[in-house]
């Protein structure tokens, strides 16, 4: 029964819980009491709690007004209660006393009440006016413009609520709330100044809230409004419905952080819209636009197991799940999903459409199951199929071709389609898909100056894309890899501003203290290196890196004080013996040691660790099959060329001979020269 007479704003009074009549019976049928002059005292505590009841009443104290009518038994106490529940909206209430009225006389005002309970607006209408003529009614032309409304002549009751708003005779409350229903901002402002009830100047704010949120220019006075509306009575009627409006239209302007946020707080001020499939609709919406796809993914999962069967509710929480795992490429659960929404509901609209996109999921489907078989030919007629039958597909499959040519060999082609579709594909998530692709395809062949760029228009283009941290970390690393040291730190610094919490900044930090190392400026790369190194949560891999960043750092500010040498020593030991390194970072750190050892003119240290830790060590490890990565062929070299000049220097030629044929013989880079040099030693005759 409440649903049935609840009034909305479509129909002309605002709000949820505003299933009243807004303007109801002030002037009421008045029953002539004869008592004679020794009862003046009861007729005086009559008069007064009618007096005190029609006050509450018209303050908007309904309990009150309820509790001093029941003090008297007549007709007027009895239409204060009915009217204190219609301001209130509760029609089972109404409709149980109207069901006990007994044989009490029954005016017009009883029949438009119970015409109203059985939901008969012409007959609801006429006893209005018939009461209205007899004076027993008082401001019908609201009651009126609201029955009006109820009817759905929704223009005939704006043209009532505007003769209110305009007349000098209407009360506050009435101006109040013709001026709610009518949404009219002015007179909404003007209702403002008005000596009203803390109830009416919420529900003026309220309804002035949402209204401002229609108008972009006044978006932070709508918001401030309603946020504090909603804060200091979230049960107003109307500020619900303005709130989640905000969501609505935070969502619409790209700002979906606060939109998610809005949807949070709708659940934590009525916990009854928990159990709403539309708010976790909103919500999965939102988190697909944010990219957090398995949160949109479980909003979504939600809201089909609280939508009613066969609903377009239902429908769309599948459908939204699908495209959620499509997505996620997960499109054998994707088409599962697409399917649901054809046989759990046939009927909707959604489902009609559906039909034929489900025929052409299957064929692109299809064609992704034989690009993960590496049958790329019949990959690419599939792509091709899909692209003919649904033209909004085809810049995806033209993408998907790319994949294929490439898978090929056909390099050259999947470049020049692929850059096709970065510099003019109109679809936004298909250039940035490409972008990225290029971007790694250009950093595999070096070009680093390209791939720094491309790296970064992803980050552009897809700033919400959970891939969007790394693209910018492999951009401060392009960059870096280019020699561009400052841009690399620009990059870095980016990442690490705008995506605060994101695993990829320690890799761009990283860079960043590489980078201030490479320009010299070493204590400034310390305090960022320093920050990466003593933070556990970061990858060990990161922090090793960023522990002999700082060790190199250390050691380069030794040239103007000798205890940062020492300080780079114990930084240097403390990664060999930590138990950290592979067997790479282990001879790479030796010859750091040894270096470190030669600056503190501790030279026979630093021959012993440069002889047994680096190149007896690469030459025991290569006998057993170890594979050293370039880092510890260059320490191996370039020690072994340390040992032989020093030996050389010495007059020692034998030794040094030794130590070069170690490396002319070994399977690094700096053989050729270990050879030459071994040249030219023989050539001096004197070897001891």
């Amino acid at each position: 029964m409440d649903e049935k007479f609840a009034l909305t704003l479509r129909h002309g009074v605002y709000g949820r819980t505003r299933v009243r009549i807004l303007s109801v019976i002030l002037a009421v049928m008045f029953s002539f009491v004869c008592v004679s002059r020794a009862d003046e005292s009861v007729v005086d505590s009559v008069k007064s709690a009618l007096s005190v009841a029609r006050t509450a009443l018209r303050d908007g104290l309904w309990d009150i007004a309820r509790l001093y009518a029941r003090k008297v038994s007549s007709e007027e106490s009895n239409l204060i209660v009915l009217e204190s529940y219609a301001h209130e909206g509760k029609w089972k209430e109404i409709e149980k006393i109207l069901s006990h009225w007994g044989d009490a006389s029954k005016s017009d005002a009883y029949f438009y009440y119970k015409a109203m309970i059985e939901g008969n607006y012409d007959l609801a209408l006429k006893h209005l006016k018939a009461a209205s003529k007899s004076g027993c009614i008082g401001e019908e032309t609201m009651l009126e413009a609201d029955l009006l409304a109820k009817k759905g002549e929704r223009v005939k009751a704006e043209d009532l609520w505007r003769k209110v708003i305009s007349s000098t005779n209407s009360t506050d409350r009435a101006f109040v709330i013709a001026a709610v229903n009518l949404g009219d901002e002015n007179a909404l402002r003007l209702a403002q100044k008005k000596s009203l009830s803390s109830n009416l100047a919420l529900l003026v704010s309220v309804r002035l809230g949402e209204v401002l949120l229609d108008d972009v220019d006044s978006l932070v006075e709508a918001e401030r409004i309603v946020r504090a509306a909603v804060k200091s009575a979230p049960d107003t009627p109307g500020a619900k419905e303005a709130f989640m409006k905000l969501g609505r239209i935070k969502d619409m302007s790209g700002d979906w952080k606060a939109a998610a946020s809005v949807w949070r707080d709708v659940m934590e001020i009525w916990p009854a819209e928990a159990l709403s499939s539309d708010i976790h609709q909103y919500r999965g919406e939102t988190f697909f636009k944010l990219g957090k796809l398995e949160e949109a993914l479980s909003s979504f999962e939600t809201a089909q197991k609280l939508a009613k069967a066969n609903s377009s509710q239902l429908a769309s929480a599948w459908l939204r799940q699908g495209d959620v795992l499509s997505r996620l490429d997960r499109m054998e659960e994707a088409m599962k999903c697409y399917r649901k929404v054809l046989s759990d509901c046939p009927e909707t609209e959604i489902a009609k459409k559906l039909r034929r996109v489900v025929e052409i999921m299957e064929m692109e489907t299809k064609g992704r199951e034989f690009f993960k078989a590496y049958r790329f030919a019949e990959a690419q007629k599939s792509f091709s199929a899909v692209a003919a039958a649904d033209p909004k597909r085809k810049s995806r499959m033209e993408f998907f071709d790319v994949l294929c040519l490439y898978g090929l060999g056909h390099d050259e082609m999947a470049l020049e389609k692929v850059r096709t579709l970065v510099f003019k594909c109109p679809d936004e998530a298909v250039r940035a898909d490409a972008t990225l692709w290029l971007a790694k395809f250009m950093f595999n062949r070096s070009e680093w100056k390209e791939a720094s760029h491309l790296f970064q228009s992803y980050a552009e283009i897809s700033p919400s894309s959970p891939a969007a941290p790394d693209a910018l970390c492999w951009a401060a690393k392009a960059s870096f890899a280019d020699a561009d040291y400052k841009n690399a730190i620009q990059i870095s610094t980016r990442l690490v501003e705008k995506y605060p919490s994101s695993q990829a900044c320690a890799g761009a930090l990283v860079v960043q203290g590489e980078s201030l190392v490479e320009l010299a400026r070493y204590t400034e790369a310390l305090l960022v290196l320093e920050r990466v190194a003593s933070n556990e949560k970061i990858d060990q891999q990161d922090r090793i890196h960023a522990r002999l960043l700082v060790a190199d750092a250390l050691f380069a500010l030794g040239a103007d004080n000798s205890r940062r040498y020492l300080e780079a020593l114990k930084a240097y030991r403390a990664l060999r013996f930590g138990g950290l390194l592979d067997d790479s970072g282990k001879i790479t750190v030796s010859f750091r040691i040894g270096r470190t050892l030669e600056k503190l003119g501790r030279y026979e240290e630093s021959v012993d660790e440069y002889y047994s830790r680096v190149v007896l060590s690469y030459r025991d490890g290569r006998a057993r099959g170890i594979l050293f990565d370039d880092s510890a062929k260059a320490a191996f070299s370039r020690a072994a060329f340390r040992l032989a000049d020093e030996y050389e220097g010495h007059g020692r030629e034998f030794q040094a001979m030794n130590i070069l044929r170690l490396v002319s013989t070994s399977d690094v880079p700096a053989a050729k020269e270990a050879a030459r040099r071994l040249e030219r030693i023989s050539k001096k005759g004197r070897l001891l």
